[in-house]
């Protein structure tokens, strides 16, 4: 059997005694120059992967943090640096923090990063002249940066495949394994041992072979297989997301079965657009579906825990696959212990009733502000005129005026009072706080009373002296038709006692 010798063009020499160099450099030192340079690139190659590792495995800790805290911490609550840390203490371990060959032994833990974080987000408020305390402008500020880190982790996955892909061209020491020890080879009777001795290099070739190439092999080459992540939209979710979002609460086999055939649902994004769909369907009053999609929502969350304590940065199937099949059959399938199963029903309840809650108070605060209830007021729509609001003479005896006070009384004392100020603003106070039907009838005595008037808005004096002459013209012209008239039906001359009367 002859032996494959392509499978060992993945060697890197750097003693080669068949290397040729130039005659005025010594061969030896040639050797030893390029042996040095491999090192230094191999050991700086596995430094970046375990820098790199360490920055995405530190931007995941802290952007769970951070996520958590902008979904369940009141906008206003956000500069309350005491209630940040009570948050963070009480929904993670306060004493967790990076730990690694390349990481400070002295550095911050996760929540301590996040409190200075928004530390920062104060003084970044400040230096751009905003209130620091508005908790909308630290929220806002708290967004941009949380973009950035995406884009950060997104640049430092990429290079990751670059580095991965590279170090599995080469086959180094550290992928070397002991195929075998002995001095002397058996030779088998009537070849020489040929067969047995090109079996044994050729074991040895396939084994390193097949080592060195199984980064070539990850599902992170492929882009298929990588997590949905929509980046432009954290609310948007996948069809298959969806669809299993509807799947029922205890069918865990149908869950389990379905998770194997589409793993990359189970994202941070698409765990987090999925729990947000039971905003949706309380304010539906769907508790039914609420529930069941916080479930299934939590099934990924545990999932992503499992997963990432692997400190994978991408979707590796296999991985992914041993998570599911782990935690099913440990957590939901075990008999013999029921507390990991209860642990993880109570997770949900607790997450369930706080969204719950959250529902109930943001309707309340809804129904107080007054917002999506539709009211009428009282507005001018042309520039040149204004509203006067026309009191009736409470004290007069004439008869139209009579009427108009008794109409005038129909209306509650509120809006009596509003209208007392002659002030537009105050009428429409009470109109914004009367339900539309209501304050339709009270637009109907404002008309039969003729509460509100129509002004007209003159810009300067020309204006009124030519609205003064038109009005003097028409007069005439009234005056002139009347004497007309008379002449015509009396048949007789104008007198100048005519023009008197």
């Amino acid at each position: 059997m002859a032996i494959d010798y392509s499978k060992w063009d993945k060697i890197e020499l750097s003693d080669d005694s068949d290397v040729e160099v130039h005659p005025n450099v010594d061969k030896k030192s040639f050797i030893k120059w390029k042996q040095q340079s491999i090192h230094e690139k191999r050991d700086k190659r596995n430094q970046d992967i375990k820098n790199l590792e360490t920055q995405v495995s530190m931007y995941a800790a802290l952007n769970k943090r951070v996520d958590k805290l902008l979904s369940n911490v009141s906008t206003e609550d956000l500069t309350e640096r005491a209630k940040i840390s009570k948050y963070l203490n009480a929904n993670f371990d306060k004493t967790e923090k990076q730990v690694g060959e390349a990481v400070d032994p002295n550095i911050p833990t996760y929540n301590e990063m996040v409190e200075d974080l928004f530390e920062q987000l104060e003084n970044d408020a400040k230096k751009e002249g905003k209130d620091p305390k508005d908790g909308e402008v630290i929220k806002s500020l708290c967004l941009k940066h949380r973009a950035k880190i995406d884009s950060v982790t997104v640049e430092a996955n990429e290079k990751l495949k670059e580095l991965y892909i590279e170090k599995s061209k080469l086959i180094s020491s550290e992928d070397m394994h002991t195929g075998f020890n002995s001095s002397f080879l058996n030779k088998s009777k009537g070849n020489d041992g040929k067969d047995e001795v090109s079996e044994k290099l050729n074991a040895i070739a396939d084994k390193n072979a097949v080592s060195s190439s199984a980064v070539e092999k990850l599902p992170i080459l492929k882009p298929q297989l990588e997590f949905i992540d929509y980046k432009d939209d954290v609310m948007k979710l996948a069809p298959e997301t969806e669809k299993f979002g509807r799947m029922s609460a205890g069918g865990y086999k149908a869950s389990e079965e379905y998770l194997l055939k589409h793993m990359p649902i189970i994202s941070e994004q698409q765990k987090d657009a999925l729990i947000m769909k039971a905003f949706d369907y309380l304010s539906e009053d769907n508790e039914k579906m609420a529930y069941q999609v916080v479930h299934q929502s939590e099934l990924l969350s545990y999932l992503r825990e499992i997963y990432n304590l692997k400190k994978i940065p991408f979707l590796n199937i296999d991985e992914m696959k041993s998570c599911i099949e782990m935690f099913f059959k440990r957590v939901i399938y075990n008999t013999q212990n029921a507390q990991g199963r209860n642990s993880f029903l109570e997770s949900v309840k607790t997450k369930f009733e706080h969204i719950k809650n959250r529902v109930q108070i943001m309707n309340e605060e809804q129904i107080q502000e007054g917002e999506g209830v539709e009211t009428i007021q009282l507005k001018s729509l042309d520039d040149s005129t204004e509203l006067e609001i026309n009191l009736p003479d409470f004290n007069s005896t004439d008869p139209e005026e009579i009427r108009r006070v008794e109409v005038f009384n129909k209306l509650p004392v509120n809006m009596q009072d509003a209208i007392k100020t002659k002030n537009l603003d105050k009428i429409n106070d009470v109109l914004s706080e009367t339900p539309i039907d209501v304050a339709e009838s009270y637009l109907d005595l404002f008309n039969e009373a003729d509460i509100i008037g129509v002004r007209a808005l003159l810009e300067n004096e020309d204006e009124f002296k030519h609205l003064k002459d038109e009005y003097n013209k028409n007069q005439d012209d009234l005056e002139h038709l009347s004497i007309d008239e008379k002449s015509t039906k009396n048949n007789e001359p104008v007198s100048t006692a005519d023009l008197v009367d």
